[in-house]
């Protein structure tokens, strides 16, 4: 009994640990991800963040957070527009509205959408503010959109889970057992 007790354990440990390592870093889609820039314009602090981390082609999120540069609070009001293309002018730039709607911190303006192919990107954020246009450039390569497979895995592995956690339950042998009267 100790030794299936054992083995059942180890099973369960072993299982856990696959699974977290199989996992990729940015399997939960959320704002933030990786700085791609952070540049001060005037009195605004503009910092970008991507993701998937490492980008790849295929859905991502570009979220924007802008700040008063004197005092590091949050601006919220201004109108965000992203501009994306290919760094080989290969494609016209397509153009995405960043809203606080689309973003899971609503300190962040965001903006979903596909990014056809891998490659090098140009990234222009223009943010529209009371008084002036604001842009901030920069550019990201990104690589080839991860298989099918690398994102529907996890909805496959669950069940191997809680097989191996029902194996280490029946392996303790601790059931419940109905009580017995006493006299």
């Amino acid at each position: 009994m100790v030794g299936s007790l054992l083995i059942a354990t180890r099973f369960s440990a072993l299982s856990c640990t696959v699974l977290l390592l199989a996992m990729p870093p940015a399997v939960a889609r959320a704002d933030a991800g990786a700085v791609c820039a952070s540049q001060r314009h005037g009195n605004r602090q503009v910092t970008v963040f991507s993701s998937p981390t490492p980008l790849a082609a295929g859905p991502i999120d570009i979220s924007v957070f802008i700040q008063d540069a004197d005092t590091g609070e949050p601006v919220l009001d201004d109108a965000i527009e992203i501009e994306v293309a290919p760094r080989d002018g290969s494609l016209a730039p397509a153009r995405y509205e960043a809203t606080p709607d689309a973003a899971t911190n609503k300190l962040f303006q965001a903006a979903e959408f596909e990014l056809p192919d891998a490659g090098a990107w140009q990234f222009t954020i223009v943010i529209h503010t009371p008084d002036d246009d604001l842009r901030v450039h920069f550019e990201l390569e990104a690589a080839d959109s991860l298989p099918t497979w690398r994102s529907l895995w996890p909805w496959f592995c669950w069940p191997f889970l809680v097989i191996a956690m029902v194996a280490r339950f029946h392996a303790t042998g601790t059931r419940n057992k109905l009580p017995t009267a006493s006299r």
